[in-house]
């Protein structure tokens, strides 16, 4: 398999993931130079999402008779200029309709990309490996973004990260048409099958499944930073050194998961709910414990969002893998992140700010759902294949994506 467009779709939805987290690095700054609130400037965080989460699914409908690569050109040279008009419109309200706006665009970005590294991949059975290389850009991103644009707005201004950010935007646009193969549009009528699927309770169960496991995940990585300065007593500068481990552990479990998401996608996320239960459950106990805390976040990021590819995986199953399809997908993730997120924080104000523990325990409660919904979609699936009589002991097999260039 010719992994080198894969790499350029990866450092395309790396860009998008480091957009999304940019204002996180610069709120001091940001609140000054737009002369709101810290909390106000805070939620262009939640409008970016919101713009994912909502936006994205239209994009990619208005889109769905185009070539992807023409798709994501247009969608990613727009995506940039917008970025980079920030600076240009500074008042605060503006700032949050751009925002909103490069949101959008983003979201139609996540699904564009996971869409061509399905088509690209050499058979169904090797989905999971193709998504694997491009989702290591959201994690990559996810690492860089607030860090990165925290250096930028304390080297110059935060006006600078989104000029650059918009910049380096343009040129992955270039770099993407000199690189991705040119992939034909579907038809009108794979696009209508497509649409039917929307109707199988399966798949939104499956849905179901990624919302409950990602909001988990970040309903705990949310407050990582005061558990480990305040409850494990860690320094800023060794919290930094450990979210960047945290970061590592996040490409290796990618990694490791789409090498073996293809056939072993169910069990892989047993074990993930497992371990992230148990994970979050000794940060909620142990988290004043520096080595128990430091195991915890490392665990969760082995096992959290890394179950990505599996989550695809199970979604492509009875799905197949179109863009309309990853793109709902990419926004029931981000509806997760913000869910676990608000969740997570509820649960810290109503227990009266005394630690971060609730927190942990939300996502010991979510990461159970998930697996019980998992465990329900399997039992169903082994009663209709025990009542067809055939083998219950092989591995499912992955249909034909439904926008794949043989149709």
């Amino acid at each position: 398999m010719n992994k080198r467009p894969l790499f350029w779709l990866m450092l395309t939805l790396l860009l998008v993931a480091m957009s999304e987290l940019q204002t996180m690095g610069m709120l001091p700054d940001m609140a000054r130079g737009l002369g709101a609130s810290t909390a106000a400037t805070g939620a262009l965080i939640s409008v970016y999402s919101f713009g994912m989460a909502i936006g994205g699914p239209l994009i990619a409908w208005a889109l769905r008779l185009v070539p992807p690569r023409t798709a994501l050109l247009g969608v990613v040279t727009v995506y940039a200029v917008l970025e980079a008009a920030v600076p240009l419109v500074p008042a605060y309200w503006w700032v949050a309709a751009l925002r909103l706006l490069t949101g959008t665009l983003g979201g139609a970005v996540f699904g564009l990309t996971l869409t061509m590294a399905a088509r690209l991949a050499p058979g169904p059975d090797r989905i999971a490996s193709s998504i694997s290389v491009v989702l290591n850009g959201l994690m990559l991103g996810a690492v860089l973004g607030l860090p990165i644009s925290h250096a930028i707005a304390t080297a110059w201004n935060w006006q600078t990260s989104f000029v650059l950010l918009g910049g380096a935007g343009l040129i992955v646009a270039l770099l993407d048409l000199r690189t991705l193969p040119a992939l034909p549009a579907v038809s009108a009528r794979t696009t209508s099958d497509e649409l039917q699927q929307f109707r199988s309770p399966r798949l939104w169960s499956r849905y179901l499944v990624s919302l409950l496991t990602i909001g988990a995940a970040y309903g705990a990585f949310s407050y990582f930073t005061p558990l480990l300065e305040q409850d494990a007593g860690f320094s800023s500068r060794t919290t930094t050194v450990i979210l960047f481990g945290y970061g590592l552990c996040t490409v290796i479990g990618n990694a490791l998961t789409g090498r073996y998401a293809d056939r072993h996608a169910v069990t892989l996320l047993r074990t993930g709910h497992l371990v992230l239960v148990g994970s979050l459950a000794v940060l909620a106990l142990f988290a004043h414990v520096p080595l128990a805390a430091l195991t915890g976040v490392l665990l969760v990021g082995l096992t959290g969002v890394t179950m990505n590819p599996a989550l695809v995986v199970r979604v492509v199953e009875v799905a197949g893998a179109g863009n309309l399809v990853n793109t709902v997908h990419t926004s029931v993730i981000t509806l997760g992140v913000v869910a676990g997120s608000a969740a997570g924080g509820v649960a810290i104000s109503g227990a009266g700010d005394t630690g971060t523990a609730p927190a942990m325990w939300t996502g010991v409660i979510l990461a159970v759902l998930a697996a019980c919904v998992l465990s329900a979609q399997t039992a169903r699936h082994e009663r209709r294949v025990t009542s067809s009589g055939h083998r219950t002991d092989t591995a499912p097999t992955t249909p034909a994506p439904a926008s794949h260039p043989a149709e």
